[in-house]
């Protein structure tokens, strides 16, 4: 399993319990399946990314590194 951040984590979490693809969140934010993934194993900072996806996903926690 590739290594996530804690906030990516979280995300994966949430989306395996709803079935929500990669490319469904990429696809909300208007980014790459590619991209997304960065963000959640931490490659990419996504300042601007990471708070739409956790408004998606509905993330009490909201962004964290």
């Amino acid at each position: 399993m590739p290594h996530y951040t804690e906030f990516g984590a979280e995300a994966r979490k949430i989306m395996f319990q709803r079935n929500i693809k990669l490319k469904d969140v990429a696809e909300e934010i208007g980014v790459s399946v590619t991209y997304v993934s960065e963000i959640l194993k931490g490659t990419r900072e996504g300042k601007k990314q990471k708070p739409l996806i956790a408004k998606l996903l509905g993330m009490e926690s909201g962004v964290r590194k």
